[in-house]
């Protein structure tokens, strides 16, 4: 069979033309975990945190780069 039906229209039963999308909940639910995530470990970097001055920032950096994830989670 080809790839256009009779009326010449352009058929998507291939799994490679599906796109999947995912549920409004499941967005949610992935960008509140890397966002509270992202959060949490900006807080446990903070100056008053114990700990060392590297790993603060290595901890902020992981922060900044969770809640990277938490906006590209909602917009993709």
């Amino acid at each position: 069979m080809s790839a256009t039906d009779n009326a010449g229209k352009h058929r998507s039963d291939s799994p490679a033309d599906v796109q999947a999308q995912d549920c409004l909940e499941c967005r949610l639910i992935g960008t509140t975990a890397f966002s509270a995530t992202g959060a949490y470990a900006l807080y446990q970097s903070r100056r008053a945190a114990p700990g060392s001055p590297f790993g603060k920032r290595v901890t902020a950096v992981l922060g900044v780069a969770l809640l990277c994830a938490g906006a590209g989670r909602w917009f993709n």
